[in-house]
Formats: C-alpha cells, structure tokens, sequence
C-alpha cells in the first residue's frame, strides 16, 4: 500500500448466498404473459449483526439482508411467482475505529454493501425464469436498514 493511500477501519471479507427460493404458478396466464401484464414487488428484512470479538486479532460482524419478491399481474394483482433470497456476509474491523463506529457500520453499511449482490442474483433469477424485466431498482438499503433498527448481537 502507498503512503498515500487510505485503508478503511470496516472491511468486507465475504458473502454467502445462505438461500434462494424461487416457483412460479405453472398455469397458462403465467406462460403467456408479457412483460407489460406483470411488476415485480419486493420487501426486506435485515439479519441483526453478530458480533465475533474473541475468535480472531479483529472484531468481526456477520450480517445480511434478506429479499422477498412477488411477480404480480398489474390487472388483478394475482400472484404469478415468488422468492426468498439470502444473503450474509463477513465484515471485519481493523482497529481505528472505536466500537461505536464499528457497530453503526456493521448495522446499515453491511447491508448496502451486501445488497448489489442480492440484486444481481434476483435479476438474474427472474430473466432466467423467463421474466423479462428491467434490472431490480437501486435502493437506499442503508437508510432501510437504519429504519430496521438492526441490532448488534454478541455471539
């Protein structure tokens, strides 16, 4: 690293994609559909952060996000699909940040990281289940998260 550079104190190790759950109603008014028939409907949920503290040289934070996603028809909003994705990953931090800190991050900067991911997964998903839809919209997942009031959890 130059002498120049900038080391962030909160750092992303991994992720795991822990679950996907995806079925579509297999009926006629499903297979025919066209994209302009359907929307697609999503809601969160946030993984409350475990906290590691005395398994390595740094603290580390596990902590996910979890998407709900409906696939609706616009006329009579019947259910067409649904899923359950899971993410999780591993954040760390490296000492210059004070518990404080380290813990606001672990709660709303883990879930905005962690949700590109998630997006990318369920987008890919829906095309591949024969959904044409534009990309999942972004979204202000930390300021969601905030509002979740996610935990911090000694494990």
């Amino acid at each position: 690293m130059s002498s120049g550079s900038i080391k962030s104190g909160f750092q992303f190790d991994s992720y795991k994609v822990d679950k996907i759950e995806f079925s579509t109603k297999q009926n006629i008014a499903t297979l025919a559909s066209k994209p302009e028939a359907y929307e697609v409907k999503y809601s969160f949920a946030f993984r409350d952060a475990l906290k590691y503290s005395k398994i390595a040289k740094n603290v580390l934070y596990v902590t996910g996000i979890k998407v709900f996603v409906s696939v609706m028809t616009k006329e009579d909003s019947t259910e067409m699909a649904n899923g359950t994705f899971e993410i999780t990953g591993l954040f760390h931090g490296i000492g210059t940040l004070d518990q404080n800190q380290e813990e606001a991050l672990a709660k709303t900067q883990g879930p905005a990281i962690l949700f590109p991911y998630a997006r990318a997964i369920i987008s890919q998903t829906l095309y591949n289940a024969g959904f044409a839809i534009n990309l999942m919209p972004l979204l202000n997942v930390n300021e969601m998260a905030r509002n979740a009031n996610v935990k911090v959890i000694e494990a």
